[in-house]
């Protein structure tokens, strides 16, 4: 069989039948796995249950175990017409799968599907992923997280930390939506538009960071997302392909994703506090210098230093409505004088707040024997995370500033049947 399933010798190129979608299966040294799998992919009755029928595309990067030659004398004999094989060269789980959606979209398939090879994703529910398309859903992901999901009891536990990790850091670095359960499975399906719409040329990704950059464009697209419970599995046969590599790769990847998720605009808000300590001392030393050049005992230098204080929260407030909480600003199609100036107002609350936190912090610390330096640093450390707070939830929560409520990420199969 070719190395491509689209002809590249001007031959004429195959259309995807009607109702039928198309499941992805990346392989990468699965001899030991695959043969079983597309026998009982093709087994399912996905016709019967879910008014679909079912090809198969195997995404091989040359697999030095002959996993491609067993796909291609399947495809020639007992599936002919219902499997196809690609062949690539060993660049990542992301750019296989970048590709075989390019090949899936070129063939003209309404439904493509994606899953591994190794059996830690159960073929039977493929069935309610393509319920829930059949439902209505834009995207059905197979979920570990949802209610109903289910994760092996062998499953060894630095494998579960490891995910609950990598979903913490898409979440919290990337600002993936919190709606969306499951973030680093490769057990979807997706309609034609969705895949059509998005931009791969955005982030570059070879490994699992991928799985992120996907499960963010389903989410953010405004597309009727859904997760379906499945039972995930230990891998029946090989070894898992992750490496440290991987890992550098995913957190770069939740970097490139959103610029307001939490994690940055933590980064802006800290910069910004750090930048008001500075426009505080230095205001307090200009005003010393202008209004007590000759005092040398400082006598009323607290006028001077309240001043500098209110320099600096103006400083802190321009710079955290322009800079910080940006998203606030462009969520309502920018700010009138009025909000501006109610914004002003809770901001000098909360400064005020944070002075109190900082000062009740250090006489509690400071009678219980700690350091006075440390009691006091344990103030601060527990005013800015107060402010922090107040700031992103009370003064500048971009959700309360939006037209309309954004429509929730996830339906359930039968929430979409009735929006359809």
């Amino acid at each position: 069989m070719a190395s491509s399933p689209i002809p590249t010798d001007g031959g004429p190129r195959p259309i995807a039948p009607p109702r039928t979608a198309l499941m992805i299966v990346p392989t990468y040294n699965e001899s030991g796995n695959i043969a079983a799998l597309l026998e009982q992919l093709f087994s399912l009755p996905t016709r019967k249950r879910t008014g679909w029928d079912l090809h198969v595309l195997v995404r091989d990067d040359r697999s030095p175990d002959g996993t491609g030659e067993i796909v291609e004398e399947l495809a020639a004999g007992r599936y002919r017409g219902r499997l196809l094989l690609s062949r690539g060269t060993k660049q990542g789980l992301g750019k296989a799968l970048e590709l075989a959606f390019a090949e899936a979209l070129e063939l003209g398939y309404e439904v493509v599907m994606t899953m591994d090879a190794d059996f830690s994703h159960a073929p039977l529910d493929v069935l309610p992923l393509l319920a829930a398309i059949e439902d209505g859903a834009d995207v059905a992901v197979g979920s570990r997280y949802t209610p109903g999901g289910l994760i092996p009891g062998d499953w060894p536990l630095s494998q579960i930390v490891r995910t609950r990790v990598a979903g913490s850091v898409a979440r919290g670095v990337g600002g993936i939506d919190p709606g969306l359960r499951e973030l680093t499975t490769n057990f979807r399906a997706m309609r034609r538009h969705v895949l059509d719409s998005i931009d791969f040329g955005r982030v570059r990704a070879r490994g699992y960071g991928f799985q992120i950059f996907l499960a963010n464009a389903f989410s953010s697209g405004g597309w009727a997302v859904t997760e379906v419970p499945i039972s995930f599995h230990t891998r029946a046969h090989g070894v898992s392909k992750a490496s440290v590599k991987d890992v550098v790769e995913f957190v770069r990847i939740a970097l490139q994703l959103n610029d307001d998720s939490p994690f940055k605009q933590l980064v802006r808000f800290l910069l910004v506090g750090a930048s008001g300590t500075l426009v505080n001392l230095g205001s307090l030393w200009v005003l010393r210098h202008i209004f007590m050049p000759q005092d040398p005992v400082d006598d009323g230098i607290w006028l001077l230093s309240a001043a500098a204080i209110q320099v600096s929260i103006l400083w802190n407030f321009c710079w955290h409505t322009a800079f910080t909480f940006r998203r606030y600003r462009r969520a309502g199609g920018g700010l009138g004088v009025g909000q501006v100036l109610v914004n002003l107002l809770k901001f000098e609350g909360a400064s005020a707040l944070t002075q109190t936190v900082i000062f009740g912090a250090f006489v509690v610390f400071s009678n219980l024997g700690v350091f006075y330096l440390f009691a006091q640093a344990l103030g601060i450390a527990i005013a800015v995370t107060v402010n922090y707070w107040v700031s992103s939830h009370y003064i500048w929560d971009w959700r309360r500033r939006t037209a309309s409520p954004p429509a929730p990420v996830l339906a359930s199969a039968p929430e979409l049947r009735r929006a359809a």
